[in-house]
């Protein structure tokens, strides 16, 4: 009986240490191209990794960019196609709403705008602060910050905690609206 309970309780050791050492994945060589929701490393290679306090504490400082890569809602499947649906996204007060730079490939055009935006957000200063985030456990902010990076950034940061990290410590969100390629044209 004894050794059956040591037993089971080891199972749970070994369990629990795989859930662990699968809970953040790798840094891949280039932009992240598989699903965009799962595990997601815990660094950025020439870019820092900051957690909700750390986040909160750049940002009392001033004179961050914030960029919100998240992609926008999309209209239920089951909702009636006469019926009105009107999203609303919610994100960190204060961040930029760039939805689809985070995505593994870019069509020019979305790199375009990616980067003429990031040149007028920063003034054009390479070293101006910029902090990319989405949701937990997505590779699109990774990606967006890792894509800043090879503009030539080089004060890059990626909030993995996302939306839901700062508004699960209570932090505020505002209703954003999206800056796309469309909008820049006009």
């Amino acid at each position: 009986m004894l050794l059956s309970r040591l037993s089971l309780l080891g199972g749970l050791l070994l369990l629990a240490l795989v859930s662990v050492a699968k809970a953040e994945a790798p840094e891949p060589p280039d932009y992240w191209t598989g699903p965009m929701q799962g595990d997601v490393p815990a660094t950025l290679a020439g870019g820092r990794v900051l957690h909700t306090e750390s986040l909160a504490d750049v940002l009392r400082g001033g004179g961050v960019v914030l960029i919100d890569v998240a992609e926008p809602p999309r209209r239920p499947a089951n909702l009636a196609a006469d019926a009105i649906w009107k999203p609303s996204h919610q994100n960190i007060a204060g961040s930029v709403w760039m939805p689809g730079v985070g995505a593994g490939k870019l069509e020019d055009s979305l790199s375009d705008f990616f980067r003429e935006r990031l040149k007028t957000l920063s003034g054009g200063a390479v070293q101006h602060p910029l902090v990319f985030y989405c949701h937990q456990n997505c590779w699109g902010s990774w990606n967006a910050a890792k894509r800043a990076i090879s503009f030539g950034y080089r004060n890059v940061s990626w909030y993995p905690d996302g939306v839901e990290g700062w508004q699960d410590a209570g932090r505020p969100l505002a209703t954003a609206q999206p800056e796309t390629p469309s909008q820049a044209a006009r």
